[in-house]
């Protein structure tokens, strides 16, 4: 492994990049406790765009659920074979990063247009993101893993960030191996961390992400080909291009907390202005249109416009995990 593979200190992990309560309780769980009788529901506020989510147990969201989709307030099952703690798809691709047939393992499955497993890849932890990009040329996933020798206990967290070849399944890369340089000049550091991963639209070569180290989370622009990234801004966690590749939705750190908001990065200027929802939201927002956000607070799915006016409006209840499906 590279010397920075994944290191990174306690207090980053349990504050910075854990998802929220929810992954501490899926992890207290186990995978033997999970279940895939949940089922979501259409609320009352409604789009015209369909969306694929993750169902969760309103009782305890930290277990699996089945893959649907949502479209004009209609809820159909689209898989009886697939059951998600991260799900996305795009162009006739998808992953799905659950727990393995074993009961005791992780597995993310590469699924086709009619949601049908086509390969199957061994998790080393905890399902964290999942992306796909938007030619379905890409994926990449990123997971927890506990037990590193360079951790101060057994039961702390680190993080792994791999890119996936999406029509063979194999992994074509990781992110804690890619050069990084900030300023023009190459920047390591043996805390490296990288999390959500979010390609460009228009070039799936080029994709954003967030790095940690320290008190940072850089938002960093790499190339899948060149194997490198470089830093842009600081402050950016969960990056989600739009549909036009020119505006960044992701969590912003409250100061002093381990609480976000949702904000809107213009990347001509690395500017940014927060959105409606002022609830702290853990999650990676996906773009449903190119003036919507769509993400969950992890029990329900939410919707709220990028530009800052408005107010959040309920989509579908008992869901996470959300993938629009006209961009």
């Amino acid at each position: 492994m590279d010397s920075r593979g994944g290191k990174i200190t306690v207090a980053l992990i349990v504050v910075c990049v854990l998802v929220g309560g929810g992954y501490v309780a899926y992890a207290a769980l186990g995978p033997g406790e999970t279940s895939t009788d949940a089922s979501p529901s259409a609320a009352a506020s409604s789009s015209d765009v369909a969306v694929m989510v993750r169902a969760v147990d309103p009782a305890n969201p930290a277990l699996n659920g089945g893959v649907f989709v949502v479209e004009d307030g209609k809820v159909r099952r689209r898989s009886e074979d697939l059951a998600c703690e991260r799900v996305y798809y795009a162009a006739g691709h998808g992953i799905c990063m659950g727990v393995a047939a074993s009961g005791v393992d992780y597995t993310a499955s590469v699924f086709d247009d009619e949601l049908r497993p086509q390969h199957s890849i061994r998790l080393t932890g905890l399902p964290s993101r999942a992306r796909v990009s938007a030619d379905g040329r890409y994926g990449a996933m990123t997971v927890f893993v506990s037990g590193d020798a360079y951790l101060s206990t057994p039961t702390a967290f680190s993080t792994r960030t791999y890119l996936l070849d999406m029509k063979s399944g194999e992994t074509i890369g990781q992110l804690e191996q890619f050069d990084v340089s900030k300023d023009g000049a190459r920047f390591d550091s043996v805390d490296f961390n990288f999390w959500g991963i979010t390609f460009d639209p228009g070039d799936s070569d080029r994709f954003y992400a967030t790095l940690g180290t320290g008190d940072h989370h850089y938002l960093v622009e790499g190339s899948v080909g060149g194997r490198e990234v470089r830093v842009l801004r600081d402050g950016v966690e969960c990056p989600s291009l739009s549909p036009d590749g020119k505006r960044i939705a992701f969590k912003s750190r409250i100061e002093g907390t381990n609480r976000w908001r949702l904000h809107v990065l213009d990347l001509a200027t690395l500017g940014d202005h927060p959105v409606a929802e002022e609830r702290s939201i853990d999650d990676q927002a996906e773009w449903l249109d190119a003036d919507t956000l769509v993400y969950s607070n992890g029990i329900n799915v939410y919707a709220v416009a990028a530009d800052g006016d408005g107010e959040p409006a309920l989509l579908i209840r008992d869901a996470t995990s959300p993938v629009a499906m006209g961009n």
